[in-house]
């Protein structure tokens, strides 16, 4: 019997491993020289691919949009999908979140979790399968893309140049093992400012798959008594600090607030600085409507026509605090996944435009079209056109399947846990897949690992737990590929 614990052998070196690619800050930049992501991440593509050849496999590189690692050389493939891009630190952390510290058993930084950790761990996985499988009749592929958190385009070039695995996990998520996948769709939604305004910009946000944890604003000069007060009346609930300081140069007051920060996946779970700070600019702008209503014409006043922020409050209005979207006209949900959620992730006013984005995932038995299209209506309606649509179809591989049994007889063996299949909001390289593959570990049930939030971190004994898994995994797959549902 092949023995999965010989991965353990590497324990010492996944771990060394994994600290330097953490301190490779590998957040998506600007598109330059050959690094369509930024030159961070394709820097990150390349560590591994290196210590991939170090380790005596062949690498493929897909002109920095995703690369691979293989082992084997005929038969049917299968695919281990991992990415080495991350979203932005962020504030809050005690440890450096590129510093790759080890604290207490657990391994610190931006993407110790989500996704180098288990990254890493599949290399080294790949390497213990080498070892106990001399001569294999599959072909194995760890396959690394460099923007799973901004869109997968790098897995979708990778695949119109390599052919999709026959059968294939994505190690970015959690145990037991996930079938079902929501649908994703990333929209913008922007306008022309049409009414009075009293901010100048105002900003919050880092990525549309995080709930804001901050958000910004400068309010006029003229409106600074207004906006004090209604600041300090502003109800906080208890889990959310407002401050407001002034612009020494105008004495023009900047709104800060702090929300909760949290995976897009599940807005529910943060508090949105952005819905909070937006509902203070609408406070604001309907406390000075009210002063110039009461203001008889003789008294010395701020006069304007319209509306004043009148797009800030079409967005209160549209998306708020909700996090389903009732008001946008799409909320819906199914037995299989669950409800709809959408994330207010970004928001960016000047002194022309208001544009905004949303993070929407949907049930995996829903229509695509009619919640764009509802959601198109009810944004033009409030004056707001939609671009940048993205579009991630939703994962729903039966529990019957092959792979699904498979799979989790692999953790069963390990764990000696009995497990059934789960749905998730978040979405992987799974369904790049196209219901080939499903999203398996590398989390353990009720063991937090802050992904997307301050302190991110990975316990060393899990993650080596989690390669066990994976090896047993590939024992599981090589023996006789299991049949999968046809490419749709």
């Amino acid at each position: 019997m092949p023995d999965r614990t010989r991965v353990r052998h590497y324990r010492d070196t996944i771990v060394r491993d994994l600290r330097e690619l953490i301190r490779i800050p590998s957040v998506k930049g600007d598109s330059c020289d050959g690094a369509p992501f930024g030159r961070e991440a394709a820097r990150a593509l390349e560590f591994m691919l290196a210590r991939g050849r170090e380790l005596g496999f062949a690498t493929k590189n897909i002109d920095n949009y995703a690369g691979h690692v293989e082992y084997g050389s005929d038969g049917p493939i299968i695919g281990v999908l991992t990415h080495l891009d991350v979203v932005p630190a962020g504030d809050g952390w005690n440890h450096d979140p590129f510093g790759g510290e080890v604290d207490d058993g657990a391994v610190y930084g931006r993407g110790a979790a989500d996704n180098k950790g288990p990254a890493v761990a599949a290399l080294y996985v790949l390497r213990a399968f080498a070892d106990e499988a001399p001569a294999p009749k599959v072909r194995v592929r760890v396959i690394f893309g460099a923007n799973e958190e901004s869109g997968m385009e790098g897995v979708r070039r990778y695949f119109e140049r390599e052919p999709l695995p026959d059968v294939g996990f994505a190690p970015d998520a959690g145990y037991p093992l996930y079938n079902r996948e929501m649908g994703i769709i990333n929209i913008h939604l922007s306008a022309k400012r049409n009414g009075r305004a009293i901010v100048s910009d105002l900003s919050g946000g880092e990525a549309l798959n995080m709930v804001a944890g901050e958000a910004r604003a400068t309010v006029l000069p003229a409106y600074r008594e207004i906006a004090s007060r209604v600041v300090e009346e502003t109800d906080s609930r208890g889990t959310v600090e407002h401050r407001i300081v002034f612009d020494g140069s105008h004495d023009a007051p900047v709104i800060t607030v702090k929300g909760i920060s949290a995976h897009g996946g599940r807005p529910a779970t943060g508090v949105s600085a952005i819905a909070y700070l937006v509902q203070i600019i609408d406070d604001i702008a309907r406390a000075v409507e009210e002063r110039e209503t009461n203001t008889t014409a003789s008294e010395n006043r701020i006069v304007g026509n319209g509306v004043i922020e009148r797009e800030i409050r079409e967005l209160r209005r549209l998306i708020g605090f909700e996090t389903r979207g009732d008001s946008l006209g799409i909320a819906c949900r199914d037995s299989e996944s669950g409800e709809l959620s959408v994330n207010w992730g970004t928001i960016r006013v000047d002194a022309d435009t208001v544009e905004t984005g949303l993070n929407i995932r949907y049930p995996v038995t829903a229509d695509f079209g009619p919640i764009v299209s509802a959601l198109t209506w009810r944004a033009k309606r409030a004056g707001f056109t939609s671009t940048g649509e993205h579009h991630a179809p939703p994962l729903f591989v039966p529990e019957d399947s092959d792979l699904v049994v498979r799979l989790l007889r692999a953790y069963e063996t390990v764990t000696g846990e009995k497990a059934s299949p789960m749905s998730m909001s978040g979405g992987t390289y799974a369904r790049m897949l196209k219901n080939r593959g499903v999203a398996f570990g590398a989390g353990f049930p009720g063991e937090a690992t802050n992904v997307h939030q301050p302190d991110e971190h990975i316990s060393i004994d899990s993650l080596m737990r989690h390669c066990e898994i994976s090896l047993q995994a590939l024992f599981e797959l090589s023996n006789a590929p299991p049949r999968t549902a046809a490419a749709t």
